[in-house]
């Protein structure tokens, strides 16, 4: 593989990854907005090609497994570069960026939730789930006592991060590269014991999938990433690239096939199924990360750059456009009728409005505060070039 050095001083932007952040973002939303899995009337309408949908409905979801390991890619490859920059890394400063970046919009997103509660279709019940999301704990909660009803239910992914950032930067701060390479040993080697002890449980799918041990394999594949590329940009040829995401979409076709109960009882999943499918998970998120970086920015095209940088936004209120769509077109709708295509083209409308709003009006003026905390600048704000 030919690399190219970049610089390692005071700047680190790929806008090609902001690409990579809106299509993990996609990959979810579309997991999210297609029939749900197991409905009778799916099996009815495809017959023979059901279980091919089962599938590609739970490829779909890895689009968070991509949000996780894009997420320590560059965590990692900014610390590494404050400390070679600035001599260590300022940790209290690195927690004033990730709440400044975070907090607003994640609380936001769990008072909306919590009026939700007490809307139409709502339950009040929510609200107390809503208070484990609140201390960053919602993914344990989600892993013991299920999905929440409400349309929070997929921040319990922002606790799995805020879980990261607890050891992130001292990690970076005291361990050299040699060590780094044992600390990713480690999280691989406690996420697979977790998954040997869930499959040998028969835990059911959500159980494993919310469980923020299991998910931290997709941390160490980002860090291993950062620290194999030691700041490089790989310089691929256009079918190197091409061969990378048929690599991802194999490991991620394959994964899901190990996974789903939808083809046998899931107590019939061994363990080492259940490991290897979560290890191919974080190796195709890797492949489409090393895909995209290094793409020329005159190759990447400026509508999914921003909407890449929107897409926390978009993320957290997507369950919510879904949810005012289907209160306002009704919830259980025939797949033949146009009604159905329109409340997800509504989602998709209100999803891009609300996450556009909040950017300009709540997240800005954070962002703004965050900058002044930088020690290596990233993601540029949007009036910015």
């Amino acid at each position: 593989m030919e690399a190219t050095k970049t610089s390692g001083g005071t700047r680190f932007y790929r806008p090609e990854l902001d690409v990579v952040r809106f299509l993990a973002f996609l990959l979810v939303f579309i997991h999210h907005v297609l029939p749900p899995l197991y409905d009778p009337r799916i099996t009815h309408l495809l017959k023979g090609f059901a279980p091919t949908f089962f599938i590609l409905h739970d490829v779909f979801r890895y689009g968070l497994s991509l949000f996780f390991t894009l997420s320590a890619y560059l965590i990692c490859e900014l610390l590494i570069r404050e400390r070679d920059t600035a001599g260590s890394v300022e940790v209290k400063q690195f927690y004033i960026r990730r709440i400044l970046r975070i907090w607003p919009l994640y609380y936001f997103g769990l008072a909306l939730g919590v009026a939700a509660s007490f809307g139409p279709d709502g339950h009040a019940s929510d609200v107390a789930r809503i208070g484990w999301f609140a201390i960053f704990l919602g993914a344990w909660n989600t892993a013991f006592h299920g999905y929440v009803t409400n349309p929070v239910r997929p921040l319990w992914s922002i606790s799995v991060e805020e879980q990261f950032y607890v050891f992130a930067p001292w990690v970076v701060k005291y361990f050299n590269r040699k060590a780094l390479y044992g600390f990713c040993a480690a999280l691989l080697l406690l996420s697979n014991a977790c998954l040997f002890y869930l499959g040998k449980a028969s835990a059911s799918d959500p159980r494993i999938w919310t469980d923020s041990l299991v998910q931290f394999e997709c941390f160490a594949a980002g860090i291993l990433l950062c620290i194999v590329l030691q700041h490089r940009l790989p310089a691929f040829a256009a079918w190197h690239r091409l061969l990378l995401v048929v690599g991802c979409c194999s490991c991620w076709l394959c994964a899901s096939y190990l996974t789903l109960a939808h083809f046998s009882a899931l107590d019939s999943t061994s363990s080492w199924q259940v490991m290897c499918a979560y290890a191919l998970i974080a190796l195709g998120s890797a492949f489409i990360i090393a895909a995209f970086l290094g793409i020329h920015s005159k190759h990447v095209p400026a509508w999914a750059v921003y909407l890449g940088r929107i897409s926390f936004g978009l993320y957290v209120y997507h369950e919510f456009a879904i949810y005012v769509s289907a209160t306002l077109l009704g919830h259980y709708v025939s797949f033949s009728s146009p009604i159905y295509y329109l409340k997800a083209v509504l989602a998709v409308g209100l999803t891009f409005f609300a996450a556009a709003l909040s950017y300009r009006y709540l997240e800005t003026p954070f962002l703004k505060m965050k900058k002044r905390h930088s020690v290596v600048e990233s993601q540029p704000l949007l009036n910015e070039h």
